[in-house]
């Protein structure tokens, strides 16, 4: 295991992490730690139903870190989190380790499913992509376990992901780095986080034998 923690008061390390905000707002949510878990501040003013992407608050809800320790081939991330409305705990994979997130995936998990974002910058503008889904009806309030697995290969690099063990794959562009780094993000409502790690491990052997070199 390359990392690992639970986020309750002496299970993780905040100097492990870096913060990150989003470059679409200036604003950014802390972490209130609670027993077994960390969850994103809200203003006491603002209601979640305003906090999903394109309403004028949505940056106040929102909150990334990642870890500080750069991540290289292939990798396998976990995380057990839970939204309290509709949206939105993701994994982030970035290709830097900055203060104000720059080019970066976002494996994100959603009532609905999950989606694949790719963000990146167009003449010097924030702009993103989505370049997957998987539509699935999911509980709110429940904790699930979302994976993302990176496979560097001969054949190409690709993302696998899952949410309590279904699995799906995708190509990335060519150009991903062998080395980037991992975190998490919560937006779009409350988000909780109860443990985060990092590893090696495949656990998709349907993947992997379509992926293998």
């Amino acid at each position: 295991m390359f990392y690992q923690c639970r986020f309750t008061p002496e299970g993780w390390c905040q100097d492990d992490w870096l913060l990150v905000r989003s470059p679409r707002w200036e604003a950014r949510s802390s972490w209130c730690q609670e027993e077994d878990h960390i969850i994103n501040v809200f203003p006491d003013d603002l209601d979640p139903a305003e906090t999903q992407m394109g309403r004028d608050r949505t940056g106040e809800t929102y909150l990334s870190m990642l870890y500080k320790k750069p991540v290289k081939g292939s990798c396998r991330v976990e995380t057990t989190c839970a939204f309290l409305e509709r949206m939105a705990p993701l994994i982030v994979f970035s290709r830097e380790l900055a203060p104000v997130h720059k080019e970066h995936l976002e494996v994100v998990l959603f009532d609905r499913g999950i989606n694949l974002w790719h963000h990146f910058f167009n003449d010097g503008i924030p702009s993103w992509k989505l370049i997957g889904f998987w539509n699935m009806a999911l509980e709110a309030g429940k904790p699930h376990r979302l994976v993302a697995e990176m496979r560097h290969t001969s054949k190409g690099k690709f993302l696998c992901m899952g949410v309590d063990q279904p699995t799906f794959g995708t190509r990335l562009a060519e150009d991903w780095p062998d080395e980037c780094f991992a975190g998490i993000t919560a937006c779009e409502g409350h988000n909780r986080f109860y443990d985060f790690q990092i590893g090696d491990e495949e656990s998709t052997p349907v993947m992997r034998e379509r992926i293998s070199d």
